[in-house]
């Protein structure tokens, strides 16, 4: 059992719900000495689905999907616990004559439980693990149960305070008057002014494209899309404190200049402490160069303690960086850059941001001509 999973969900200060819901799911997992499992949310209402988070497990070998919504009569064994409002056990599915098939390049399905999650006794979410190695026993569902509940009214709390903290964002800012959000924004410009960095001022439109390209594949909510189009548009206005000798230097930088140039994500934080804004801009600035295996700067966070429109950027950020020519290199080029992506999903990269860049650049290899071939 690892409970350090535990303290990791006590622990993190969280930006979306899935990413609560993402850490609630790989604790269930683990103690249930499971492979894999699911969360995915349910409206009664409308009978409806939506897929939401896959276990890291999964995801190691499935590409993650994009907030597919289908109804409750077409989902398959997983969504048994929804219709009978109890947990449901498949031990030995795969050998029961009346077992259903499982879509093409699913991931494989021994032994299964689902369990319903209840809020004022309406079922909003399904949780499923499966492939223990040996059947689950009664015993097991019954610790398995005990710990879902034990740390369910830990999932609520932290989702409300995600919800309060939206809250308290979007009232404080609807206060402010048209003119106050103009100056807020002029303020910062007039910072921006001073960078005179013809790189990064076209670095950080490319990045801002290939992010409203990312979101829409993610089907982000539009002011959500809107905040992360602002906040990639500047994420490097910390640099205008660096030096041009060094934002310019042709060859290698020393140790020296190089860590004075990490310093610029906290710059672009400084510039910003004072401004207000309903979207998480001072982060999406100060968090782009932070990698989910906490091996990022400058504060070493880690997966969901990185807020999303910070990890989308991170991905465009890549890219961008390394298929343009930067003035002390040459560009590596586009397949490296997506190699480097690859390579790093789900180690320094989210697993669904890189699959939803993935998918852009499928279906636009140029981003609509910015990179030619």
């Amino acid at each position: 059992m690892d409970r350090s999973l535990l303290d990791t969900l006590k622990r993190r200060n969280y930006f979306t719900d899935k990413g609560v819901y993402q850490d609630f799911l790989e604790y269930i997992v683990s103690i249930s000495d499971s492979n894999i499992g699911y969360l995915h949310l349910f409206d009664e209402q409308s009978q409806q689905l939506v897929l939401n988070v896959w276990s890291k497990s999964v995801l190691e070998n499935c590409a993650a999907s994009y907030n597919n919504h289908y109804p409750l009569k077409e989902a398959g064994i997983w969504a048994d616990a929804i219709r009978k409002r109890h947990t449901v056990v498949h031990n030995s599915y795969q050998q029961q004559a009346s077992a259903q098939g499982l879509p093409k390049d699913h991931f494989p399905l021994d032994n299964h439980v689902a369990f319903p999650l209840f809020l004022n006794e309406q079922i909003i979410a399904v949780l499923g693990i499966g492939n223990k190695n040996g059947q689950y026993s009664q015993e097991d569902i019954a610790f398995i149960e005990s710990k879902i509940a034990d740390t369910w009214l830990l999932v609520r709390l932290k989702l409300a305070k995600i919800h309060e903290r939206e809250a308290e964002l979007e009232t404080a800012f609807s206060r402010q008057s048209s003119h106050q959000v103009l100056l807020e924004m002029l303020k910062a410009i007039s910072h921006a002014l001073e960078l005179r960095d013809l790189y990064t001022s076209n670095h950080q439109k490319n990045v801002a494209y290939i992010c409203t390209e990312i979101a829409k594949v993610l089907l982000l909510p539009e002011k959500q899309s809107v905040g992360l189009y602002v906040g990639a548009l500047i994420h490097d206005i910390g640099k205008m404190i660096i030096p041009s000798a060094i934002l310019n230097k042709p060859g290698t930088l020393s140790n020296e200049e190089l860590a004075l140039l990490k310093t610029h994500p906290g710059n672009g934080e400084e510039i910003f402490k004072e401004t207000l804004f309903p979207w998480p801009i001072k982060e999406m600035i100060s968090q782009h160069h932070e990698r989910i295996d906490g091996s990022g700067y400058p504060s070493g966070l880690t997966e969901h303690e990185i807020c999303l429109e910070a990890r989308i950027i991170a991905v465009a950020d890549t890219f961008d960086a390394m298929a343009n020519d930067r003035p002390y290199r040459k560009a590596p080029g586009k397949s490296k850059a997506i190699e480097e992506i690859k390579r790093g999903r789900g180690l320094l990269y989210d697993s669904y941001v890189v699959d939803a860049f993935l998918k852009c650049i499928l279906d636009n290899p140029t981003f609509d001509g910015t990179y030619p071939d």
